[in-house]
């Protein structure tokens, strides 16, 4: 049965997932479920959340509620001592990809707490709620009068009185839910993100690359762009604003310096779209975004 399922990232401060519900309940909102996200390994999150439960189960508004925890595990399945580094994110990326992915299969208005614990945790967090979201989905920031912190630090206090806690709700655009062919490339970790967008260019391949960029004209060049961004080169003249003899032109030149630089490998159209696309994309990203826009892709 579809519900209301609040999915929070967590640390060791366990007040902020209390100070959450209490003031998503002043708001008539009453989740069902609980998760908590952590990373495994971390004994003083462990001890957080069993805090949590224990006050959970005594704390008369909140009885009914389901908590659960979500302790994140590398990649070998060994708790995860924490998210702090690149092999880190790309595990817990997946684990929380797949989590959201279930909540909203079986039709859950999901509401994402992304206060506690890890920035990184809450930004991936984030990151599912844009990528598995739908417009009935909620993104929570509370922010806590700075003469409470002190006060209520490592749970001092579970609850405090109305208008100590403001909670926030941030914007974000579930973009799968209006584009849906964009979530095989959020959901992508980041490690092959990076190789997709140019990361994974060795040294040698990006050097040859500069050797042809240094070979041609400014014109060359352009063509050179044009036919990475695009799928055919009528599509490429079209865009350009050239004849496709015109293009045809500079494209043999193009090829040319690539054979020059690649003596060993059988170079035509569809090896200089595949190096180059990629090449362009991690030597000038800003540049080579605005200059597929213009091409027609995105």
């Amino acid at each position: 049965m579809a519900e209301d399922v609040l999915v929070a990232s967590f640390g060791g401060q366990p007040q902020i997932l209390t100070f959450t519900l209490d003031a998503l309940l002043e708001r008539h909102v009453r989740p069902r479920a609980v998760h908590v996200v952590f990373p495994g390994g971390q004994p003083r999150y462990q001890d957080a959340y069993r805090r949590l439960v224990a006050h959970i189960r005594e704390y008369q508004p909140y009885q009914g509620l389901r908590v659960q925890a979500y302790g994140l595990r590398d990649q070998q399945g060994r708790p995860l001592p924490d998210v702090v580094e690149p092999r880190h994110l790309d595990a817990a990326w997946r684990q929380i990809r797949d989590l959201v992915r279930g909540f909203k299969q079986a039709g859950h208005r999901l509401h994402f707490s992304i206060t506690g614990g890890r920035r990184a945790l809450g930004l991936l967090l984030y990151a599912a709620a844009m990528t598995y979201g739908t417009p009935q989905d909620r993104v929570w920031h509370i922010y806590t009068a700075p003469e409470w912190l002190p006060r209520v630090r490592d749970g001092a206090h579970m609850h405090v009185p109305q208008g100590v806690v403001r909670l926030l709700e941030i914007p974000f655009v579930p973009w799968t839910a209006y584009i849906p062919g964009l979530r095989g490339l959020l959901e992508t970790s980041p490690k092959s993100l990076r190789h997709l967008t140019g990361g994974g260019l060795d040294g040698e391949t990006r050097r040859r690359c500069e050797q042809v960029w240094a070979r041609l004209s400014p014109r060359q060049r352009e063509a050179l762009q044009a036919l990475a961004a695009t799928e055919t080169r009528a599509e490429a003249a079209q865009k350009l604003g050239m004849h496709i003899d015109t293009l045809d032109s500079h494209r043999k030149a193009i090829l040319k310096a690539c054979r020059e630089v690649w003596p060993s490998e059988q170079i035509n159209l569809r090896f200089v779209r595949r190096v180059f696309r990629r090449w362009f994309a991690s030597e000038f990203p800003t540049f080579w975004g605005d200059f597929s826009n213009q091409m027609g892709r995105d």
